[in-house]
């Protein structure tokens, strides 16, 4: 009975390991393949950035550009003198309720990565970034902020003036704020694979796929370096 036991248990936790290695082979595979592969930096552009850490990733873009002015879309405290502003997508309970990564909850986690909840974006207002480990520089013509910024502007839910709704009262500093968003976060579609579809629908270039951040400063590092 024991031996039976012991046999059907092993059993069960592979058929539950085994959809989790599918997935980390998956994102490790897709991760390492980019797209846009021919994109080469501006000689002279915009320069955005890249900021991720070991979880999340944000974009970082000029607050007005002479292209686009996020400060008529977005009002943040000190928004009028940022040069630049953090932009991330994700979900609403998790962004909300999760402050730091000690606020981190189990129920959060998994409500978001079966996509029952809505979204959100995370928009600060930032000085220039300074290139490091975790934030890469990108340099982008013109066009290729254009489709970058409609691609973020398309995210967005409005009021009936055209402005982001935002989230009354929440935010993580005085410089921060959350807006309604279009979509629901799941396993396949992250918070990176979100800034990933924006930066390839751009034409800049990142991986095929890119649930986990790794993969998205892996590719921007590859353009950084100068490698196909």
């Amino acid at each position: 009975m024991m031996m039976r036991f012991a046999r059907f248990a092993a059993k069960a936790v592979a058929w539950l390991l085994l959809p989790l290695c599918l997935y980390a082979g998956a994102a490790l595979a897709l991760g390492l393949l980019p797209v846009n592969r021919d994109f080469r930096q501006a000689d002279s552009g915009i320069d955005i950035y890249l900021r991720a850490d070991a979880v999340h990733t944000d974009l970082l873009l000029p607050a007005s550009s002479g292209l686009h002015d996020w400060r008529a879309l977005f009002k943040l405290p000190g928004i009028e003198q940022a040069p630049y502003l953090s932009i991330g997508w994700g979900d609403r309970a998790f962004y909300l309720e999760t402050k730091t990564w000690a606020d981190l909850r189990a129920g959060n986690a998994l409500r978001a990565l079966v996509g029952l909840d809505g979204t959100l974006l995370h928009v600060a207002a930032e000085a220039r970034p300074r290139e490091s480990a975790d934030i890469v520089r990108i340099r982008v013509t013109p066009d290729q902020l254009r489709r970058l910024v409609a691609q973020i502007d398309a995210s967005l839910l409005r009021d009936a003036n055209g402005l982001a709704l935002p989230v009354t009262g929440a935010h993580y500093a005085a410089n921060d704020g959350f807006f309604e968003a279009r979509g629901h976060y799941s396993m396949l579609t992250t918070c990176n694979e979100w800034v990933r579809t924006v930066l390839s629908g751009a034409g800049v270039r990142t991986a095929r796929w890119a649930p986990l951040a790794v993969a998205l400063r892996y590719q921007a590092q590859q353009i950084e370096d100068g490698k196909r």
